[in-house]
């Protein structure tokens, strides 16, 4: 049912033929960065945004990257597909005006990017590069939601925040289908791995599938998902308190007084994230493809 109904609705962006050659390049082992650069070269705009994210604080880079062959070397073939896909996504965003701030939600999607990953450094889990991609594309569903029912996701939204109770709960009380399992189809008609599709079903109540063998993953992802709305209550459209399932605390060998901890973390990683957070993906001048 969802999947006919994605296909039937044409307001909805799918990575174009440049974003789809970079992503098989970095995920191809026997690719070169000069492979990649030449795949993100096809579009000179997404060169000079990609540059951009590379140069933004959080990656801490002694100085300013201006070549794309650079920025490959220096951060890594999954790194630049991340930024290439984060481009993508703002401006599948910005495709369309609707009653939810736009800017927000990718401020939304980014944070819990960024704080994926450092939950995910934190513990020890290996593949940092895909928590942080599955982090940003943990909420793709609401975008899909926002497009395809504006005045009911606004509802949902203003009646949350009227009563304080977070938006996938009140999707539950609705008629249409709810964000998660939008994101998670939509993932796999872009040709998404599993993980990622897993991630964006089950991110806001790891415990729905317990035996998933993304599991960890998907805890890390709601782990910071709920602090991302800590941080920026109502971004993501929902408000209230977040809901910390327990589950999650479980799989990622975490005890209750470890949360603390890890929000005095994230507080420091907000601080130095917040270019690439609230930044976009703006053009910037004096950088070159």
């Amino acid at each position: 049912m969802i999947k006919e109904l994605l296909n039937t609705v044409t307001e909805i962006p799918t990575p174009d033929i440049v974003v789809q050659q970079i992503i098989s390049t970095a995920s191809n082992p026997n690719s070169s960065a000069k492979d990649l650069e030449k795949a993100i070269s096809m579009d000179v705009g997404l060169s000079t945004k990609i540059l951009r994210l590379v140069n933004s604080a959080y990656y801490g880079l002694p100085r300013k990257i201006t070549k794309l062959s650079e920025a490959i070397v220096i951060v890594g073939f999954k790194t630049v597909r991340n930024l290439a896909l984060s481009v993508f996504t703002y401006s599948a965003l910005h495709s369309k005006h609707t009653f939810i701030d736009h800017d927000k939600l990718w401020s939304h999607f980014m944070l819990t990017a960024v704080f994926s990953e450092h939950i995910a450094k934190s513990i020890g889990f290996i593949n940092r590069e895909e928590v942080f991609l599955a982090g940003m594309m943990h909420d793709i569903g609401k975008l899909v939601l926002d497009l395809m029912f504006p005045k009911y996701t606004y509802e949902i939204s203003k009646v949350g925040e009227r009563s304080q109770v977070p938006f996938f709960l009140l999707e539950y009380k609705g008629n249409v289908e709810n964000h998660m399992e939008i994101g998670g189809e939509l993932l796999r008609l872009w040709k998404f791995p599993d993980e990622y599709i897993s991630v964006a079903q089950y991110h806001e109540k790891p415990s729905l599938n317990p035996d998933s063998r993304y599991i960890e993953m998907i805890c890390i992802v709601h782990l910071a998902n709920v602090y991302s709305n800590i941080f920026l209550p109502g971004y993501s459209l929902s408000y209230g308190e977040p809901y910390l399932d327990p589950f999650a605390l479980s799989v990622l060998g975490l005890k209750p007084s470890a949360l603390k901890v890890i929000y005095n973390e994230l507080d420091r990683v907000f601080d130095k994230s917040k270019d690439i957070i609230y930044g976009g993906v703006e053009d910037e001048a004096g950088i070159q493809a």
